[in-house]
């Protein structure tokens, strides 16, 4: 395959009217933009949500920056009879609106789906909220930490004899927007065939139901077997699995995942636990599941006794040489320093009129035949309002500086 772009970007020519005022909707319509999606942004005129996130560097959100990149912005109130016409004028033009406002609030301006068709759109809408469009929960408030309880995730996730624990980062939100931009290109695949429903098509993207995916057998095995699963730590051996977090002689903490006998065999026979490894062989892990965990504790008991007799360098040649799926825990300033993160433009520099260019995620996926970039970080409010509003909605000087004095834009 060759690494030469031979076409534009991938979705180069799709418009998407970003009316998100928060993460999971906002990082959705981003990971559009990242693939070449023409994505216009509409801020409240001087209200805050994301622009007052920490950490922040003089009065820059860091989180602005990162979550809304590659985007046009203007700013609109909408919840005004003018922005509304300005809202449902762009919304015409849009393949796309994202939005994650609680459920009802676009029907109480009158933006709801039913009330853009009645004016003649017809696109797709993604709806990101904490409990979907529907159901006793809809209209409660939901950010991300309350899908992480209600998913049953964080009661999975802590030591045994500790308190469930949150993920220090939005993986709630950020499931959502993953989940929502693939709901929205699977819609709009349904368009470009010419089998979508006319007028507008919703994808409903529950913060909660994102979370509830994901966990593989929580559901089937309380289902099949009577069990609800109990938090195991770092330690995975009750899904038959040799995975934990140890720590070397000098300090050095790593992971080990090794899943089924030739990976597991692999990391017995580098920690030195022969005798383990021929049992394997001999049908260990065919075992009862009582007797598999069993055996998987004894091994996984056996590698922490090892790691703590030897420095890591000596650690990292013997799972090397044996090779274990197997990695030192990182940081951000690890993350930077990487030699493969920095060959495949995983982290890179982008643009930005406030505080120069700033280190951030590359674009995932990555199409190598295609030009991607990220143009700019997030932007200062309002900053594409004239060309926006000149090349969209056909105003001119005075009526946007009208619309200014008036508190819509």
């Amino acid at each position: 395959m060759t690494e030469t772009p031979a076409v534009g970007p991938v979705l180069g020519g799709l418009r998407v009217l970003d009316l998100a005022h928060q993460y999971s909707g906002a990082m959705s319509a981003a990971f559009m933009a990242d693939l070449g999606a023409d994505v216009i942004s509409v801020e409240h005129p001087t209200k805050l949500a994301i622009r007052t996130m920490l950490p922040r560097k003089g009065d820059q959100s860091l989180w602005w920056k990162v979550v809304q990149r590659g985007k046009r912005h203007v700013s609109i109130n909408i919840n005004t009879p003018r922005g509304r016409e300005m809202v449902i004028e762009l919304a015409k033009q849009a393949d796309l609106i994202t939005e994650n406002f609680r459920p009802g609030t676009l029907e109480k301006w009158g933006l709801g789906p039913a009330d853009l068709e009645a004016a003649g759109v017809s696109c797709v809408m993604l709806r990101i909220s904490g409990f979907g469009q529907t159901g006793p929960y809809s209209n409660r408030p939901g950010f991300g930490t309350v899908a992480e309880a209600l998913s049953g995730f964080a009661s999975l996730n802590g030591e045994p004899d500790g308190p469930p624990t949150f993920p220090s980062t939005t993986l709630a939100d950020g499931l959502a927007a993953v989940f929502g931009a693939f709901g929205a290109m699977a819609a709009l695949w349904s368009r470009a065939k010419g089998t979508a429903p006319k007028g507008i098509e919703v994808v409903d993207m529950a913060l909660v139901e994102g979370m509830l995916r994901i966990i593989p057998t929580q559901i089937a095995a309380y289902d099949q077997l009577g069990k609800v699963p109990e938090r195991p730590g770092n330690r995975l051996t009750s899904h038959g699995i040799l995975r934990d977090l140890f720590k070397s002689r000098d300090g050095r903490w790593f992971v080990i995942s090794a899943v089924g006998p030739v990976p597991i065999r692999r990391v017995l026979v580098a920690s030195g636990q022969q005798e383990l490894a021929e049992r394997i062989d001999n049908g260990a892990m065919l075992q009862s599941p009582t007797e598999v965990i069993a055996f998987l504790d004894e091994g996984t008991d056996g590698v922490h006794a090892w790691a703590a007799q030897n420095d890591y360098v000596e650690v990292e040649k013997a799972l090397r040489e044996g090779d274990v799926v197997f990695q030192v825990v990182y940081r951000a300033d690890d993350i930077v320093a990487d030699e493969h993160f920095k060959f495949r433009n995983a982290i890179i520099d982008v643009p930005d009129e406030d505080l120069g260019p700033i280190k951030m995620q590359g674009i995932v996926p990555r199409f190598p035949q295609r030009p991607h970039a990220v143009k700019r970080a997030g932007a200062q409010r309002g900053l594409d309002n004239e060309s926006v509003f000149h090349d969209l909605l056909g105003l001119d000087d005075a009526e946007i500086q009208k619309l200014h004095d008036e508190g819509v834009v």
